[in-house]
């Protein structure tokens, strides 16, 4: 069993092997469509935002990128025809949500994910299945905190 320092040197070093091996357009073969991995990130995001809808601010924060570069990339959702923008009922609030074309399009990437991991475990054992699936459901809510703006304390603990 490692002690803390010692896996917190560990995950520094797989986190980075993990993000670079799981490239967004590998995986989602986006050679096959003419958008960014940003642009499908940001796809993927609004979608499931609650309500289906997000204002430009949220994407920024969420992608840690500048309000003008979040508004450049939906100017380039839209003129795809991926996303939509919309006046909230206050007049200043615009609401960016995926279009049926843009729904589309994130369902015939995911379904070819599907296929490509449906590949790759094609031998597993249903044990190792269920461990692969718990240990990502711990990586996506470890990348939730690690990945949360939140102050570290002086002790280098983050609050609960």
């Amino acid at each position: 069993m490692v002690n803390r320092s010692e896996a917190s040197h560990e995950i520094v070093q797989l986190v980075p092997a993990v993000a670079i091996n799981l490239r967004l357009a590998t995986l989602f073969d986006l050679e096959t469509v003419d958008l960014t991995a940003n642009q499908i990130l940001t796809l993927l995001l609004v979608k499931s935002a609650e309500g289906g809808r997000m204002k430009s601010g949220e994407i920024a924060s969420r992608l840690g990128i500048s309000l003008p570069a979040a508004t450049a990339l939906v100017d380039r959702l839209v003129a795809s025809g991926v996303v939509a923008r919309s006046q909230g009922e206050d007049r200043r609030v615009v609401w960016i949500a995926v279009t049926d074309e843009g729904a589309a399009l994130l369902t015939r990437l995911g379904e070819g994910l599907e296929k490509r991991i449906d590949a790759v475990i094609a031998d597993s054992d249903p044990a190792a299945l269920d461990a692969l699936v718990e240990g990502l459901r711990r990586v996506a809510t470890f990348a939730d905190r690690i990945g949360e703006p939140r102050a570290i304390d002086a002790d280098g603990h983050l609050p609960p």
